[in-house]
């Protein structure tokens, strides 16, 4: 062997050890849930475009430059069953446990339903999913939702819907919220405005969460499945517990 090769191979095997192996290149997916932990965006599982289930969990780190044509995924573990269309919360308290509710619960070698509890727990530091025990009365399986966590240990969940891979018979919209203790490890659901699925969810700083579009019944039938009117912009005042519309208009 040159001398050359042999730096070449040396620096190689030094790069392996202090750097890592080669970045993890995910297959393509949709339903997979996400959420920024520091300067990383976690991300979990998915479904392929076949319909398979996936497990594995893998983040981006953002405080280095990168190529977006090449993104660094780093992969650290796999979730024990295959997970898609749920919701991932972080507990702010200690920015290391990350809270997946819902959605569809697959073995990955069968690729059958796997269900075991609404939610799992999840320790990026050791890499550990376990199954907390929770008081009160557990929520309805479902997919579609998104789950907002509060600075005062609270985990918000509203509505979303069931289909039978959650084993509904028909198609449902939730019009509830669902509160997550985790301090307490309690749950509890209120009822909400008009159930809706697939919006988006921002927490502001005031305490208010607004919701926008997704899918939603209409009036009230689940058989009807309707693109929810992007003007008309939910709130959820996590102070005070209460609902409000607000309505945008066209100021052009």
């Amino acid at each position: 062997m040159s001398y050359n090769t042999f730096y070449l191979c040396l620096i190689f095997a030094l790069g392996y050890i202090f750097f890592g192996v080669e970045s993890y290149i995910p297959v393509g997916r949709i339903g997979h849930s996400s959420t920024l932990i520091g300067n990383k965006i976690y991300y979990f599982g998915g479904i392929t475009d076949v319909g398979a289930s996936l497990n594995d969990v893998f983040y981006l780190d953002l405080s280095q430059p990168f190529n977006v044509a090449n993104p660094p995924w780093i992969k650290i573990t796999d979730i024990p069953f295959g997970s898609s269309w749920g919701s991932v919360a972080l507990d702010n308290s200690n920015n290391t446990e990350v809270y997946l509710f819902g959605g569809i619960t697959d073995d990955v070698n069968t690729q059958k339903d796997s269900f075991k509890s609404f939610v799992y727990k999840f320790n990026i530091n050791s890499l550990s999913w376990n199954i907390p025990t929770v008081s009160g009365i557990a929520p309805s399986r479902r997919i579609e939702m998104k789950a907002i966590s509060d600075n005062s240990g609270k985990i918000y969940i509203f509505g979303g819907a069931a289909n039978f891979l959650v084993g509904a018979q028909t198609r449902t919209f939730f019009s509830d919220m669902i509160t997550f203790d985790i301090a307490d490890s309690s749950w509890s659901i209120n009822t909400a405005v008009n159930g809706r699925a697939t919006y988006s969810a921002t927490l502001l700083s005031n305490g208010i969460i607004v919701y926008v579009g997704g899918l939603e019944p209409f009036n009230g039938n689940n058989d009807v499945v309707l693109i929810a009117d992007i003007s008309k912009i939910l709130l959820f005042d996590t102070n005070s517990l209460t609902w409000s519309m607000n309505v945008c208009i066209d100021i052009n």
